[in-house]
């Protein structure tokens, strides 16, 4: 598989949703994008946070923007992050990087899967997992925000943001159910025959009786059935979604190098 195809599902996935964000009455989320050779830079300055203020394709072809790209944040007050894949580093791209004022803090682990085969069956015959009606959008922020112990002022932000894609060409949302109880949410993006697992979460209380790797396994499954050829995701390198991906036959693809402002 050419591992450039992982990079550009992110790409195209923050694009697609940034996008429909971006577009709501007055941009309330304050949403900029700014696209510069191969790289693509995104700031969201009402979600803090890396998810969404993150650059992406950046390689020493593109070295020549970057006082544009930092400007574009420092413009916008934004604190970003850099996410470099092992294919777009270089020395030259690194010693850029630091001459400006950054640093390498941490990796970020992005995971790739290219066969029907692997797609796995679900086994947790208490779980079932439905997709989301367009009224749920309520109870997929609540668990998300339970789910990640996010402050529950942003709860209507989150069911906005992800509300506003539920017409948008190749998005869908899922919600599990443990004894008809609704315990986990995922969302899944397929475009140009390459699926992205997006965000998903559980409630804390209902963790580690599978299911995450329900959900995941629902949503390879739809992404082969909508074509889909092949199937990417990302994780915090080493976590329970990083052991969970592997779990459902997902392979560690690379690691990206994430660089920070000093």
């Amino acid at each position: 598989m050419d591992l450039s195809i992982i990079e550009k599902a992110e790409i195209q996935t923050l694009q697609s949703r940034l996008s429909a964000i971006q577009a709501i009455e007055g941009n309330p989320m304050g949403v900029h994008q700014l696209v510069k050779g191969q790289t693509s830079a995104f700031a969201v300055k009402n979600i803090p946070g890396p998810a969404f203020n993150t650059v992406r394709g950046l390689s020493e072809d593109d070295i020549p923007y970057l006082e544009e790209i930092i400007a574009f944040y420092e413009k916008h007050a934004i604190n970003f992050r850099f996410e470099i894949t092992p294919m777009n580093s270089s020395e030259s791209l690194f010693r850029a990087l630091t001459d400006k004022g950054y640093y390498h803090s941490g990796f970020h682990a992005s995971f790739n899967g290219g066969s029907e085969e692997e797609k796995g069956q679900i086994c947790q015959p208490d779980i079932e997992v439905c997709h989301l009606k367009r009224d749920d959008f309520d109870l997929f922020a609540s668990i998300y925000v339970n789910g990640f112990g996010l402050p529950s002022f942003i709860q209507n932000d989150i069911k906005q943001n992800n509300e506003v894609l539920f017409d948008v060409a190749g998005w869908q949302f899922y919600v599990a159910y443990v004894k008809g109880i609704p315990v986990g949410v995922a969302v899944l993006f397929v475009q140009e025959e390459i699926a992205t697992l997006a965000a998903a979460a559980t409630l804390p209380e209902y963790r580690g009786r599978g299911v995450q790797s329900t959900l995941i396994q629902k949503r390879i499954q739809d992404a082969f059935e909508k074509g889909a050829k092949n199937i990417t995701s990302e994780a915090a390198f080493g976590s329970a979604s990083h052991r969970n991906m592997e779990r459902v036959g997902l392979k560690l693809a690379y690691t990206k190098a994430l660089w920070s402002k000093f």
